[in-house]
């Protein structure tokens, strides 16, 4: 059952992550909650990277064909993506319709500060959908990578199930050498190991990028030999110093760069696929693994809300507007005000998804995956 716990951290972490986006890309933001923005945002970076992990701790190695494989797990995550998207590019216009104006909108979207309500925007947006996400479908980025790795795993089960430790100890250690990449090209060159114009493909590309998650997941997936004590000991060190890094490295690069001219820059230390994330993502993993849940209703309970996770990944977005105009009239102080609006759209995340769940269980899976 811990990856059930697991699957609710990441979650929570994700919602969060995206809440205080208000504090981090929002212009004239106060200096207190531009302050809390990057001290909750920096606690959050291993939410998406936790979730590859348990993909692949459950799926890894694909017992399948390549095809079958493919014909399951694909479209239960493409066609809720695609409802939900064009749900979100209808947004605007819909809010326009009810009478809304712009500032509405990019209060529902922060990453969007000058959007446009017309239907024929929207409907372009639509259609751009297989392609690619925009600012009001930030959060499908995921699902558009969660997809290339389900492409990849029959192949790297192939390798996996050799069982040969050298074999895997190497891909760790290239793709540990690819995390540094964006450092890299920061102190050193913007392109770099054969990287130029006309090639994005440089020395390391094919061990860079989620696919070491994956074969994280997969590795630690049966514990390790520690006590208890001595684990979650390792874990609040490896965590603190990953944070250390990525909050530091945050503040340094938003006090030189805004998010308008170089998002690169200000992202750089919260980029899921760096050192200093990876080594919280680990932490946060063999911590939770040793968490020990006894009781059933406990038990029913994180099962359900795993069940839901996946549709409260796709909503959960739409919902962070209306919490913040609900909360706003309160004044409550930041980091308050962030912890009752992350339990408000995660509640009613799971409210609805378990109704669709309940009202329409043949379609559910097209509906929330």
């Amino acid at each position: 059952m811990w990856i059930d716990l697991l699957r609710l951290v990441a979650l929570l972490m994700v919602i969060s992550a995206h809440y205080v986006d208000i504090y981090n890309v929002t212009p004239d933001v106060e200096a207190t909650d531009s302050r809390w923005g990057a001290i909750i945002g920096s606690l959050m970076r291993p939410s998406v990277p936790l979730f590859a992990m348990m993909t692949g701790l459950l799926l890894l190695p694909v017992r399948q064909a390549a095809g079958a494989f493919y014909r399951k797990r694909i479209p239960r995550v493409l066609i809720p993506m695609l409802l939900w998207s064009a749900i979100y590019c209808l947004s605007p216009w819909l809010i326009g319709v009810l009478g809304g104006g712009a500032d509405v909108v990019s209060t529902f979207f922060p990453m969007e500060q000058a959007p446009s309500q017309s239907l024929g925007d929207a409907l372009r947006n639509v259609a751009a959908i297989p392609f690619t996400f925009n600012n009001y479908t930030t959060h499908m980025w995921y699902i558009y990578m969660l997809i290339g790795l389900y492409f990849v795993m029959p192949f790297m089960s192939a390798w996996i199930e050799k069982k040969d430790r050298t074999m895997t100890r190497t891909f760790v250690i290239l793709w540990g050498c690819s995390l540094l990449l964006p450092y890299l090209r920061y102190a050193v060159a913007p392109y770099i190991f054969g990287e130029c114009a006309w090639n994005d493909f440089g020395t390391l590309y094919c061990f860079a990028g989620f696919s070491g998650y994956l074969l994280l997941g997969h590795l630690l997936k049966n514990g390790n030999p520690l006590k208890t004590r001595q684990v979650l000991l390792l874990a609040l060190l490896l965590f603190a110093s990953g944070y250390a890094i990525t909050y530091t490295g945050f503040r340094s690069m938003s006090a030189q760069y805004s998010y308008d001219e170089h998002p690169e820059l200000l992202e750089m230390f919260w980029q899921f696929c760096s050192p200093n994330v990876v080594i919280m993502a680990i932490a946060l993993f063999i911590a939770v693994q040793r968490a020990e849940i006894r009781s059933p209703r406990a038990q029913r309970l994180l099962s359900d809300i795993s069940r839901c996770s996946f549709g409260a990944y796709l909503m959960h977005y739409l919902l962070i507007g209306p919490a913040v105009l609900l909360l706003a009239p309160l004044h409550l102080p930041t980091p308050l005000h962030v912890l009752c609006a992350v339990v408000i759209v995660f509640a009613a995340c799971w409210a609805i998804t378990h109704a669709i769940y309940a009202l329409f269980p043949r379609a559910a899976r097209y509906i929330v995956g």
